[in-house]
């Protein structure tokens, strides 16, 4: 961990703690005359890691009004000492706020918390067809049988196109639509979960329900994929028996957003109960996921380190600096925190 000051020239000072080694810098050229002080970190930082105490208290004796950084990484900071009696502006490099309401329960009266909104669609639009196709086209085993040196060819003549298939894709918002346009691009029917009406039907989407619709919605889709984000509202959501409504198709579990959606023992449940056929997880209730969690071996079950919507560096200093803007001016800045709906 290194702190390297980049500027020195201005009335507001930014902290970045990031493992993103180009985000200073390109902060630094949008907004010259910020002060932007850096602190390089390791891909993973958890709440044990010995760095926490000493790089809170680097920050209390910064000048900082500012911080850049994730919010598990705050939170842990604020475990750790880091007093925010100075601090006016967070602003996540991430979606996902859930930390930020263990770190305060209630917001502080002169703070404001901003999340990123964008920049994620693409690449989870990509991850989602690229792992429905790698399924449907036999992908993995077909590696399989690569590395055991064998020319076989009758397990992977029965094949699904894709434009025989039913998506249902829970959450209709910037990431819903992508994922949405991309399946629709390979012909697929798309339907869509909301949590509330539609005065009419979405770019994209063949239909979109609501969430007291749910066992209609997840009945008849080929495959189910949850973007949604963890809030009062859909923790838990897809917990307990809720994926039976799956079993009639046997249909493929997707989780490309928050983890908490549905326990890792509703998962396993409906796995075993051939509720579904599978589930591709880059996204858990716990993470890491367990090294003894029965999800690892499962036949069933793919799992990503949840890496699907990797947001750019490019992307974060482009809303940084937005928002940035209207901090200067005290407008209202994009992607505020709700502390009522927890995201």
């Amino acid at each position: 961990m290194s702190g390297e000051v980049l500027h020195l020239q201005h009335n507001h000072t930014v902290i970045t703690v990031s493992p993103l080694t180009r985000l200073p810098k390109l902060i630094q050229d949008r907004i010259p005359g910020l002060t932007v002080i850096n602190f390089s970190i390791p891909g993973e930082l958890y709440r044990d890691s010995p760095d926490y105490p000493k790089l809170a208290k680097l920050i209390n004796e910064s000048a900082a009004d500012i911080i850049l950084t994730l919010p598990h990484v705050l939170d842990n900071l604020v475990q750790h000492g880091l007093c925010c009696d100075s601090i006016k502006w967070f602003q996540s490099t991430s979606a996902g706020a859930e930390e930020l309401f263990h770190a305060f329960p209630k917001p502080p009266d002169h703070m404001v918390f901003t999340r990123m909104g964008e920049g994620f669609g693409g690449f989870m639009a990509e991850y989602v067809l690229g792992q429905i196709i790698s399924r449907e086209h036999y992908f993995p085993q077909m590696a399989d049988y690569q590395r055991q040196k064998v020319w076989s060819r009758s397990k992977f003549i029965q094949k699904r196109s894709l434009a025989t298939l039913t998506i249902g894709i829970l959450g209709t918002g910037a990431i819903g639509i992508k994922i949405a346009e991309a399946s629709k691009a390979f012909g697929m029917t798309v339907k869509g979960l909301a949590r509330t009406k539609k005065e009419s039907i979405m770019p994209h989407f063949d239909v979109i329900l609501q969430n007291k619709d749910l066992p209609k919605f997840l009945a008849g889709c080929d495959y189910v994929c949850s973007v949604l984000p963890s809030t009062v509202e859909t923790k838990g959501m897809l917990s307990g028996d809720v994926l039976k409504a799956c079993e009639e198709k046997k249909t493929i579990f997707i989780n490309v957003g928050r983890g908490d959606v549905i326990d890792e023992a509703s998962v396993f449940k409906a796995l075993n109960m051939g509720w579904i056929g599978g589930a591709i997880l880059d996204a858990i209730d716990k993470e890491p996921l367990p090294a003894d969690s029965p999800l690892w071996t499962h036949p069933d079950v793919v799992i990503t380190p949840h890496i699907s919507g990797p947001v750019t560096t490019d992307k974060i200093a482009k809303v940084f600096d937005s928002n940035y803007k209207k901090f200067l001016k005290g407008e209202e800045m994009d992607y505020v925190v709700d502390w009522q709906r927890k995201y």
